[in-house]
C-alpha cells in the first residue's frame, strides 16, 4: 500500500524544477507527485504514469468468478509445444 507521503502533491516553482530536475525525477520514480508553478499558477503535474493492466487482487477476483477448469494428461505437453513454437524473438518481458 502506498504511503500518504508518496501520493501527496508537493508544489514547487518552475525554477526549482529546472534546477533539480534529476532529483525530482528520482522522487517521481518512487511515487512522489509534484505540481510545478510558474508565475504563481499551476502549469504542470509531474507524477508516475497511470498503472496499466489489473492489480493482483483484480486478477484473483476474475479467476475466482470463472468456472473450474480440469486439465487433461496432455496439458503439459500441449503447453510446452505452444511455448516452443510461438516464442517471441524479443524474449519474455521479465528478462528486460
Amino acid at each position: 500500500m502506498a504511503r500518504k507521503s508518496d501520493t501527496s502533491r508537493r508544489r514547487i516553482t518552475a525554477t526549482k524544477a529546472s534546477r533539480s530536475f534529476a532529483s525530482i525525477l528520482d522522487q517521481v520514480e518512487k511515487g512522489r507527485r509534484f505540481v510545478v508553478r510558474r508565475r504563481g499558477r499551476d502549469v504542470c503535474l509531474m507524477s508516475p504514469p497511470e498503472a496499466d493492466g489489473r492489480t493482483g487482487a483484480e486478477c484473483l477476483a476474475l479467476l475466482r468468478g470463472r468456472a473450474r477448469v480440469e486439465l487433461d494428461d496432455r496439458f503439459a505437453a500441449d503447453l510446452l509445444e505452444i511455448v516452443t513454437t510461438e516464442a517471441s524473438e524479443d524474449g519474455p518481458p521479465w528478462d528486460s
